[in-house]
Order: C-alpha cells, then sequence, then structure tokens
C-alpha cells in the first residue's frame, strides 16, 4: 500500500501511525468497528458495476476508500478485513489471511506482533473490538451478545454467537494461514444470485458506536446495548432513508439502488417508490 492511501486509511479511523505494537492493533481495530459499517449495500453495487465472480467483483483499495469517504460505506469480510489487513501490514505488522467455515466462507486476519498471534476481525459485525488470543479461548457478552471461542483440536476452533443464550451464527476458524487467492471461489460462491443465499435478498448493516450496537435487517433497526435491546420498523420509504442516513450516513442514492436490488429479486420492503 503506497503512503497516500494509507494516510487516507488513518484519517477515516481518525488515528496516527505509531509503531506497531500491541497497543495501536487494539487501538486500530476499536475504531474501525466504530467507525466503518459491515453492510451488504456495497455488495449489490459492486456486482451490478465491477463484476459478478471473485476478484472481479473485489474493490480496489482506493475504491474502497472512495466509498467510505464519500459514501460511509464499509463492506462485508471479504472487502473489510482484506483491506484492513493490507493497512497492517503498511503499518509494520506480521499480518496472514485465515478462513473460518460454515455456510459461506469468512475470511479473517492472523496478525502476529510482540511474540504472540491474534485473531483480528472486523468484518464479522460482531462485538470483537479487540485482537483475541485464540488460546485463551476467550468468552465474553457485550452490545447484547455473547460471544465464545472454544478449541476444537489444533489449529482449530469454533466461534459461536448468541442472543438471549441462543446461538444464531456460528463458525469454525482454521487458524492455518492460506493465501488470499484460495478465496477466489468462495467469493464467487457468495455473490451467487440465487434463493438460499439470503444476503442477495436483503440489506443488512451493522455499526458499533460507543453506547450501542446499531444494525438493520429490511425495514427494522435494532439497537443494543449492554442494557437491552430496542427494535423499530419502519413503515415508510422515507423514513427508513432518514434512519439510515441519521445512523449510518449512507447516501439517499445507495440506500435505492439497494432497494431496486432486492425488489428485483422478489423482495419489495416498500409499497412506495
Amino acid at each position: 500500500m503506497d503512503k497516500a492511501l494509507q494516510k487516507r486509511y488513518l484519517y477515516c479511523l481518525q488515528t496516527d501511525i505509531r509503531n506497531p505494537t500491541l497497543d495501536y492493533l487494539h487501538v486500530l481495530v476499536k475504531r474501525h468497528l466504530h467507525t466503518i459499517p459491515f453492510e451488504n449495500l456495497s455488495k449489490f453495487h459492486y456486482y451490478v458495476n465491477h463484476g459478478k465472480t471473485g476478484f472481479r467483483w473485489l474493490p480496489s483499495m482506493d475504491t474502497y476508500l472512495n466509498h467510505v469517504e464519500q459514501e460511509r460505506l464499509g463492506g462485508n469480510c471479504y472487502i473489510l478485513n482484506l483491506h484492513f489487513g493490507r493497512l497492517l501490514q503498511s503499518l509494520g505488522f506480521q499480518v496472514e489471511v485465515v478462513r473460518a467455515t460454515s455456510g459461506n466462507a469468512h475470511l479473517a486476519n492472523k496478525v502476529t506482533v510482540e511474540g504472540r498471534s491474534y485473531y483480528v476481525d472486523v468484518g464479522y459485525g460482531a462485538p470483537l473490538f479487540e485482537p483475541l488470543d485464540l488460546e485463551e479461548q476467550p468468552r465474553f457478552s457485550r452490545r447484547g451478545e455473547e460471544v465464545e471461542i472454544v478449541r476444537l483440536d489444533t489449529g482449530r476452533y469454533v466461534i459461536d454467537r448468541r442472543m438471549n443464550g441462543q446461538s444464531f451464527v456460528t463458525k469454525c476458524i482454521e487458524w492455518t494461514p492460506v493465501e488470499i487467492e484460495s478465496f477466489e471461489p468462495d467469493i464467487t460462491h457468495s455473490l451467487r444470485d440465487e434463493e438460499d443465499n439470503p444476503f442477495m435478498r436483503r440489506i443488512v448493516a451493522t455499526l458499533f458506536k460507543p453506547d450501542a450496537a446499531y444494525s438493520v435487517i429490511n425495514q427494522k433497526l435494532i439497537i443494543k446495548t449492554d442494557d437491552g435491546t430496542e427494535i423499530h420498523e419502519c413503515a415508510r420509504k422515507q423514513d427508513w432513508i432518514v434512519m439510515m442516513e441519521k445512523t449510518f450516513g449512507f447516501q439517499a442514492e445507495m440506500l435505492n439502488q439497494a432497494l431496486r436490488f432486492v425488489a428485483d429479486r422478489g423482495n419489495r420492503l416498500f409499497s412506495e417508490g
């Protein structure tokens, strides 16, 4: 990554260049989750305008940062974790790509700093606010969600996410690094325009602000704090657009594109427009 792109990325995260320490890694992970959302509006946009397969779909760092800066967009795991990993490498961290399996394959980062390796994941829509030492088998509750990581065997861990004690997504982290090129078929698989692929049929977004986690699934806004959960549903398109602009900073044009995308696939969220 050249210095201009690095500077732009750090400006988006509202931080500066420091020595590649564990403390600095903590800062970068937390700032990323509080600043750049997990969302699939950009997934639809790149599918329509870039390509429908693998790395043809994946945006360049410049394109990604343009959308962060101008549209307040982020992306899914392939976009967020890949580009964040490249930023970390440019800052002097040792970064390797790892895979998590079950459903669509998940891309995350293994970052080695100060003699230990940490699981770093800013693309899961989960409250993973710090680098995680998998050997410690961390377990915590925050923002209305419980996260538990359990060792299966050498080099394999299960990450389980729960709400109210009920598991809603589980993946197996393969701790052996892989080449990014190995994700080409996985990205293509995640883009399949089929009914059994919900992330091509609904609008989702998550952003962790200091006070709460703000998540959208179609018309619903879910606000989760350590004290409880609120659910708000928008019945009118204009109310939804205002909510999305206020909560995430998304622009109306991109929101309308996403609404048309899912409507064309049988999921018309609003009767008007």
